[in-house]
Parts: structure tokens; sequence; C-alpha cells
């Protein structure tokens, strides 16, 4: 029962299990390409490459050795970006979803720019959970609730966190938090009632374990 219970509130709070315990990802590769992305640390972009139309492939090659040096690569927007980032961990590559956030702060800190990037944050979060890094992912979480109290998700996400390592009341205090930033918060409120479930079945074998010893 315990361990369905901690399935769904995974499922509920769109953290499901990822591989665990990878290995730190490099993200100090010049250019390197993920998922079909390559990463320019001169100009901190993004660029993803069309590939030529089904059936053209030949002639698109000697065009391309016949015409000068260009680049057709496609920036990507911070918001294409993130959407990738979250296609990669739903998809099972949280790994790769490191390595570009790793990029994607490398740029950050190149360009200096005012005000955090919260969508990575969060994102990175659940990149690290998906890879079996819970104490990183909590803290990371711990930050957030720190420096944006006002967001429910980081809150549920910790919540997540700790009903994962079995700490339900934590749990609970964070899904409360979660919902003083927003009553409405649907994870947060099936969350609370799954944590609220778990903490009574404690109690009730508690109460059955006292009785036996009488």
């Amino acid at each position: 029962m315990t361990r369905i219970f901690f399935t769904v509130l995974a499922l509920c709070a769109g953290l499901a299990a990822w591989p665990a315990h990878g290995a730190p990802p490099d993200t100090t590769v010049s250019g390197a390409a993920v998922q079909g992305l390559s990463f320019d640390p001169a100009t901190g972009q993004f660029t993803e490459v069309p590939p030529p139309d089904g059936g053209w492939q030949a002639f698109a090659a000697l065009l391309e050795k016949a015409a000068p040096a260009t680049n057709t690569a496609i920036p990507l927007t911070p918001a294409q970006l993130t959407s990738r980032i979250a296609h990669l961990i739903d998809t099972g590559h949280a790994q790769d979803a490191l390595i570009l956030i790793g990029q994607r702060e490398q740029a950050l800190a190149a360009a200096a720019p005012l005000g955090d990037d919260v969508q990575l944050m969060y994102q990175k979060g659940r990149a690290l959970g998906a890879l079996g890094r819970h104490d990183q992912a909590i803290a990371l979480w711990q930050a957030m609730t720190e420096n944006y109290p006002e967001l429910p998700e980081p809150w549920n996400a910790l919540a997540v966190e700790y009903a994962g390592q079995g700490q339900l009341q934590l749990a609970r205090n964070a899904l409360n938090m979660a919902l003083t930033s927003d009553a409405q918060f649907a994870p947060a409120l099936e969350n609370l009632g799954h944590v609220q479930m778990a903490l009574a079945q404690e109690a009730f074998a508690k109460a059955r374990a006292a009785q036996g010893n009488h």
C-alpha cells in the first residue's frame, strides 16, 4: 500500500521515477550536441538545424558543398529551450536535460542577466530527482521556497521528495505552504490527501501495536 501511495504521489506532482544515480554532467564541453541541439559557448545560444526534406538528402548535400559557409541553424528561444528540457526529462533523458541546463546556466552567468531563470531552476530540480540525486534536489527546492515562497510548485516538489524519503510530516508542512501560496493548486491538494491518508494509516498501525502490547 505504501509503495502504491508513493507511486501515485510522484505521478501527481509530475515527477515520475526515472533512472537512478547518473554521473554528473560535463557542462564544460564546447559545442556539445544533445538530442539534436548544439550549443555555442561564444554566443550562449542553442541552435537546431532543420533536416533536409525527405528524398532530397543527396541533392541537399551537393548544394551544401557548393554553397559558401553559412550558419543555417535556428536559435531556440528560452521558452522553447525550457520545453525541450521538460520533454527530455519526461521521456527518460534526464542526464541530457541536466547537460542542457548546465550549459544554459553558463550562458546566463556570462550574460549577467537581471534575476533568475525560475523555470530553468525548476527543471533542474526535476532532472536531479529523476537521476536519483534526491539530496541535491531537496536542497534546490528548499532554496527556491526561500527565494520564491509565493510559488506553489517548489513547495509541492519538495513535498514529493520528502514523501519519497518517508518524511510525511515534512511533506504535509510543505504541501500546506503550497496551498497557502495558491489554495486551488490541484497537485498539492491531491498530494495532501495522499499524505494525510498515509499519516492516518501510520497512526492506526501504532494504535494496533500499542493494543497488542497490553
